[in-house]
């Protein structure tokens, strides 16, 4: 596996999670506080499942439900639907709602590293680096030993064209200090992002040692980058034994059986990662399915799938050829 693909397993996408303003708490009216909740609970699983969908404006709507239902007290609930809201919001193409959200928050509780990450996050994509920038870092300051805060921080900036700040950023986050499992995984993960390959060993193995099972993702990936398909694919197997619903680690495994010509085994990792429900790569994942499916001689099955698969992604024009010809099998 090249390292486009190792670097696609643990990166971290951004996912944008601001709070939308105080204000839309102040809520009127009591009632039951149980059956709150429940409406709260369902109306922000409505939510949940429309953002699934890509339709931004009708989560906003329903987040607002649920935020209707509130006891007019600003809770862990409340802020939890506000953070789905708020994301829906700026999906939705509402930069400057999400900026005030932030501003708001801010205002509130002038410690608040995530509304000050998220504030980053808006700026950034809108194009003003420099205020992205100043809240990354106020961020950070508040933040303590958050490698995760780091890595995200750090992906964005690279992503976003600053390479070189992104990994001054990154070396800084090495000199956090801690003994637990979860930081000799971080910074493991952290000399991983750096190819700093016998470093991230030393620090994973010291972390699977204390009992770190997802220090085993990361160790897989140490020896994917170096060419050991052999011993990756065994750690990426005793990775799933111990966390069974990781689809990236499902996918990367599939593709090392397709590769090795294991299309049954790599069929059975592929399906396994779609039934997990709506992994953000369904669409390679259902690619793949049929690519199995093919290359085992099913074409039956083969033909049922393209036939689905165009109907739901019409632009793919190679699936559409392929799918001419699999209609004369």
């Amino acid at each position: 596996m090249d390292n486009h693909k190792v670097r696609k397993l643990f990166q971290r996408k951004l996912r944008l999670a601001p709070i939308v303003l105080l204000t839309c708490l102040c809520l009127a009216g009591c009632q039951n506080n149980q059956q709150a909740v429940e409406d709260q609970q369902a109306f922000r699983q409505v939510g949940i499942n429309k953002m699934n969908e890509g339709d931004y404006a009708g989560a906003v709507e329903a987040f607002q439900k649920a935020l209707d239902k509130s006891q007019a007290v600003i809770g862990e609930l409340e802020l939890d639907i506000c953070y789905y809201k708020a994301t829906a919001q700026y999906n939705n193409k509402d930069a400057k709602g999400a900026i005030a959200t932030c501003d708001a928050l801010i205002n509130y509780n002038k410690k608040d590293a995530k509304a000050y990450f998220i504030r980053g996050c808006v700026y950034l994509k809108e194009g003003d680096s420099e205020n992205a920038r100043k809240d990354y870092a106020r961020a950070l300051e508040l933040s303590g030993n958050n490698y995760a805060l780091y890595l995200s921080v750090y992906e964005n900036l690279s992503g976003a064209g600053f390479e070189e700040e992104a990994e001054e950023l990154i070396a800084k986050a090495l000199e956090l200090e801690g003994d637990s499992a979860e930081d000799y995984r971080e910074r493991g993960h952290v000399y991983l992002i750096r190819k700093e390959y016998d470093n991230a060993r030393k620090e994973l193995d010291q972390a699977i040692k204390m009992g770190d099972t997802k220090a085993l993702l990361y160790l897989a990936q140490v020896y994917d980058a170096q060419d050991d398909g052999k011993k990756a694919k065994s750690l990426y197997e005793s990775y799933l034994e111990k966390n069974g619903s990781d689809t990236d680690t499902m996918v990367a495994l599939g593709e090392m059986q397709m590769e090795a010509g294991k299309y049954k085994r790599a069929l059975e990792l592929f399906q396994q990662a779609l039934e997990a429900g709506s992994p953000e790569n369904e669409k390679s994942l259902r690619r793949n399915e049929i690519i199995c499916y093919e290359n085992l001689h099913d074409f039956a099955h083969a033909k049922e799938k393209m036939a689905s698969y165009v109907k739901d992604y019409p632009e793919d024009e190679e699936a559409q050829r392929e799918n001419t010809f699999l209609q004369t099998r």
